[in-house]
């Protein structure tokens, strides 16, 4: 293992760190076997249950002993008995392990999520989860539908919409309409809304989708797995804002463009995502939708932070200024990024705010619950989404994915 560094080296394992953040854990002495063979069990149940404070398992080598995971961050130096009971009595109580070394020592602080995580679970025990639904195993299909309509306001359509996987590092575009398993690798789904005269919208949003389509497999082989997921799709973010800015200084009628992204990285039991602009991810869980991303505005920074309803949002006659944007001449951007995780039955939205402009989120939710009362496909939910948000708006190019999450 190339670039690695030791951060562990005990009677009962070594633990080195590689370049990209990934941990990887070679078990040693007494028993190493089973204790190996644990903790993969482990950390897969945990994973199938959706325990979001624990490292994912990347990979595992039998003949080697060794594990490799998800980095949680770096260790704590001492936290309170009280505080460190309350993380090893939810891994019990919420997910159906126990630990059987629930000490300080095995908690680390992971500053992208903002908070503690439990690692080395190689004496733990498993049992049944108090809430039945997590005791099945993790088989996670999506369906998808995508649909894109050009706006009333002007000619052609400078949305673009893209979901693709990645063979050997190499993106392999799938069909709008389709369905996946995503247990053995990802599938990435991305929206961008574009902006500038002279085409440069249209220009930016393509340009913005085809660097997505070169850089993540290239930095993530075939989408199955990522020591730290999160911080490669903001290096995505950043690569393609560079990308945007060299190609506008090749025409200056282009100089000004840019355009909005949102771009999830579906994986057996997690979503991960990274967003810039006011394009939109919604999820739709138990009867309740909820806005995944912020809007990067100041009528979005309002409304996130309670200052203003829905309705004042919308109303508001700043409403469609951006804070911030991929390219139109931004040296660097910020965008959010964050993470959900899947659960049978989920549903999630991306879409430009062409969708947006037609729909209130309660309209959203109304046709999500349609769809989950009526049995209805993806397909048939976007589709009811597209005719209603087009209907009652359209001038701007209407563009969105509907996922389905299936057990």
């Amino acid at each position: 293992m190339a670039g690695v560094k030791t951060a562990k080296d005990g009677i009962r394992s070594i633990v080195k760190i590689g370049y990209d953040g990934t941990v990887y854990k070679t078990f040693r002495g007494t028993d190493r076997d089973k204790r190996f063979a644990n903790e993969v069990h482990v950390l897969q149940v945990l994973e199938a249950r959706g325990c979001e404070f624990v490292p994912r398992l990347l990979d595992h080598d039998e003949e080697t002993l060794t594990i490799a995971t998800t980095n949680c961050g770096a260790p704590v130096e001492k936290l309170s008995e009280t505080k460190t009971k309350e993380l090893f009595d939810s891994l019990e109580d919420e997910y159906g392990v126990i630990h059987e070394d629930p000490f300080d020592r095995n908690i680390t602080y992971n500053e992208r999520l903002g908070r503690f995580c439990i690692i080395d679970f190689e004496l733990a025990e498993v049992i049944d989860a108090k809430d039945e639904n997590l005791n099945r195993e993790a088989n996670r299909t999506l369906s998808w539908c995508g649909l894109t309509r050009d706006g009333k306001r002007r000619e052609g359509n400078q949305d673009n919409l893209s979901v693709f996987a990645s063979e050997t590092g190499q993106a392999k575009e799938c069909e709008l309409n389709g369905e996946k398993s995503i247990d053995e690798a990802g599938l990435i789904f991305a929206v961008s809304d574009g902006m500038g005269g002279h085409g440069g919208g249209e220009v930016a949003s393509a340009v913005i989708v085809q660097e997505l389509h070169r850089y993540l497999p290239a930095m993530m082989g075939d989408f199955k797995g990522n020591a730290q997921p999160l911080k490669l799709l903001e290096s995505a973010v950043q690569s393609v804002n560079a990308h945007v800015g060299r190609v506008a200084k090749t025409d200056f009628r282009l100089e000004n463009m840019g355009a909005t992204l949102v771009c999830g990285l579906f994986y057996r039991t997690g979503l991960h995502f990274a967003h810039v602009g006011d394009s939109r991810m919604y999820r739709f869980r138990d009867d309740e939708l909820k806005q995944l991303t912020h809007d990067h505005s100041f009528v979005g920074h309002l409304f996130q932070s309670g200052q203003i309803n829905e309705r004042e949002a919308r109303m508001h006659p700043q409403r469609n200024i951006l804070s911030q944007a991929v390219g139109a001449r931004s040296s660097k951007v910020h965008p959010q990024v964050d993470h959900s995780t899947l659960q049978d039955g989920d549903w999630f939205l991306i879409c430009s705010d062409g969708v947006i402009d037609g729909l209130w989120n309660k309209n959203i939710a109304e046709a999500f619950r349609d769809g989950v009362e009526k049995k209805q496909s993806a397909e048939e939910v976007a589709e009811r989404l597209m005719e209603w948000s087009y209907s009652e708006a359209g001038k701007d190019d209407t563009t969105l994915f509907v996922v389905k999450v299936q057990g």
